[in-house]
């Protein structure tokens, strides 16, 4: 015989032996319960009560007080069918506020305070000095004009003094635009032989 073989032969006296142990264990339960019956003339007390009390549906009356529920008290009974939807809910409101239930589990996204920052510190960033130096700019251009403003100077000359002004203020990492005559001249297009 071979390995297989003789698995499958071991399997199925397991399972017939497995099945005819459970079948006398059924027997023997039936025989004790006939027995049983027989003698006191009705079913076993314990089942009974058990049904009765499966079969009795608990109203808002059988129900203890919501002010005496603590952590350890049974809210089962709650969930009677018999029990009115209001004390249902009083009495889950008053299982939910416990201690135990309100346990945050810092997941949420918007648990911590984002409205406070951490300061730089003396930390200044080269965007920050751009801006700041923006700004002076901007102010040395407003104090100038106030000053020609006030001198009643009629601004002519100062004009192409304060363009040059401006031209300054360009940001120096841009590159300078080409100004040769191939860019300004739209007639004048490449090609492979030079115009002399």
């Amino acid at each position: 015989m071979s390995k297989k073989q003789t698995t499958e032969s071991d399997q199925e006296a397991f399972l017939s032996r497995w099945s005819r142990l459970k079948a006398e264990h059924a027997e023997q339960a039936s025989e004790k319960e006939l027995a049983k019956t027989e003698a006191t003339g009705q079913p076993d007390s314990e089942d009974s009560t058990e049904s009765d009390e499966e079969t009795r549906v608990l109203t808002d009356e059988d129900m203890p007080p919501i002010e005496s529920l603590d952590a350890n008290s049974d809210y089962s009974v709650f969930m009677s069918k018999g029990v009115s939807e209001n004390l249902r809910r009083m009495a889950l409101r008053k299982l939910f506020s416990q201690g135990v239930f309100n346990i945050r589990d810092g997941l949420d996204d918007y648990d911590d305070d984002f409205t406070t920052f951490e300061s730089l510190g003396d930390l200044v960033t080269s965007d920050m000095k751009h801006r700041e130096e923006m700004k002076e700019k901007v102010k040395q251009r407003e104090l100038d004009e106030r000053k020609r403003e006030a001198a009643g100077d009629d601004g002519s000359a100062s004009d192409a003094a304060e363009s040059e002004v401006v031209t300054d203020t360009v940001d120096e990492n841009e590159p300078e635009a080409d100004t040769t005559d191939d860019q300004t001249d739209p007639d004048n297009s490449r090609d492979d032989n030079p115009h002399p």
